[in-house]
């Protein structure tokens, strides 16, 4: 019995009916009845580029390959495997290494076959050579719709009409950008400004967004990094900027001013010009001098909070005996008692914890070494005597094995000798 698993995959570029799951699946499912295959289990990926194996279907066929479950992959084509022709080689000899063959319904292609290793070589140069140009040709009219003013997500504070296109301000979330400008200007800190959004439950760019794809918005709480972004985003002043980074190998690259596209007059003003240089100026400002008289403390990357499991951050605490540092749950520094509670501990104490951890594993070494020594003063003082024991040893080996020789010679004679 030949067991069977099928696979599918359609990307978003590609016909809906020709290349659908259930289409794929189906010819899979035919080439396998009509070549006496059991089928065992399907899986499929939707709305993924076959560039790489990063794939949930994947994923389900070679827990299914590891499992022994499975003596054959049929797909509808090579290409459905993969468009990536190294990646593909690749997961082809992982899967010759547990005796899998892929085979392509309509392509008549078996990967265990030597005769059609040519033909598979070819194809995947092909499947190759059509997604590198299909992706050029993506991002050439992408880049051309750029140009042109394109806005794929309008930004915090506005919203774009599906039917005409235009980018209008979004009356409620545009209230909370001049909030945060005039709360700013007005010398609110960025952890201030968070915590005064957080009690009114104004609405975070994360809410804003999933509502407007019709999901279900979890309350979000505003963070400093947050405010901050909606601080620096230039298109509050009527500038809409695309092609700011482009996507190598899976990271975003941030693009150089010089090569970025700029719009200007595009948007709806919500913040003037003047009022956006100031914040900048005054957020320079910020930067410049916090990270100028900031410590790094040694604690800070090693602690988390028990309830709420965000980072200890550290803080400078004045009082009558002078500073002291002292850290604190991120939670509850940032949002206050809404998301945690006040968990704080002093950095002398964590030196006398640490000391104490010292001083315990220094003593245990010491006993350690002192066991050492002792196991090494007894093994020299019996060396002779076991070195002794091991020479007598050998000596009776070797003589049982001469004897054992001699038996064998013996036994060789009379199975002779009997012969004659």
């Amino acid at each position: 019995m030949t067991r069977a698993w099928l696979y599918g995959r359609r990307s978003n570029d590609e016909d809906v009916k020709l290349e659908s799951i259930a289409n794929q699946l189906e010819i899979a499912r035919e080439y396998s009845i009509t070549h006496g295959f059991t089928v065992v289990g399907e899986s499929f990926d939707n709305h993924v580029s076959g560039m790489h194996f990063k794939r949930d279907g994947i994923n389900e066929l070679i827990a299914a390959v590891e499992a022994e479950k499975v003596d054959v992959i049929v797909v509808k084509d090579m290409s459905r495997l993969g468009r990536h022709r190294t990646q593909t080689d690749l997961f082809i000899e992982f899967l010759r290494e547990y005796g899998v063959a892929v085979m392509s319904a309509t392509e008549g292609l078996n990967t265990l076959n030597e005769e059609d290793d040519l033909l598979v070589g070819i194809r995947g140069l092909m499947n190759d050579y059509y997604a590198k140009d299909f992706g050029n040709k993506i991002r050439t009219g992408y880049r051309k719709k750029q140009k042109d003013g394109l806005v794929i997500k309008a930004p915090f504070g506005y919203w774009k009409d599906k039917n005409t296109k235009n980018v209008l301000v979004h009356e409620e979330s545009s209230a909370t950008v001049r909030m945060i400008y005039n709360w700013y200007g007005d010398g609110v800190g960025l952890n201030e400004i968070a915590r005064r959004l957080n009690r009114m439950e104004r609405k975070t760019p994360g809410q804003i967004q999933s509502e407007r794809c019709g999901k279900k918005a979890d309350r979000c709480y505003w963070t400093n990094t947050t405010v901050k972004k909606v601080l620096q985003n230039e298109c509050y002043t009527g500038v809409l900027i695309n092609h700011s980074f482009e996507i190598r190998n899976g990271k975003k690259i941030p693009i150089t001013e010089e090569r970025q596209i700029r719009h200007e007059g595009y948007l709806p003003v919500i913040i003037e010009k003047e009022e956006w240089e100031t914040i900048q100026h005054m957020l320079n400002m910020t930067v410049k001098t916090t990270y100028g008289n900031r410590a790094v403390h040694r604690y800070v990357r090693f602690l988390n909070c028990g309830d709420c499991g965000n980072k200890f951050v550290s803080i400078n605490r004045h009082t009558r005996e002078g500073t002291r540092v002292e850290y604190i749950c991120k939670s509850y520094q940032s949002y206050g008692n809404e998301t945690c509670s006040s968990h704080r501990i002093r950095e002398e104490r964590l030196d006398d914890e640490v000391r104490q951890h010292i001083h315990v594993a220094y003593h245990q070494l010491k006993i350690e070494q002192e066991e050492t020594m002792e196991v090494k003063r007894l093994w020299e003082l019996n060396r002779r005597a076991i070195e002794s024991r091991i020479k007598r040893l050998q000596m009776e080996v070797q003589l049982w094995e001469g004897e054992v020789d001699e038996l064998l010679m013996e036994k060789i004679r009379w199975q002779k000798n009997s012969q004659e």
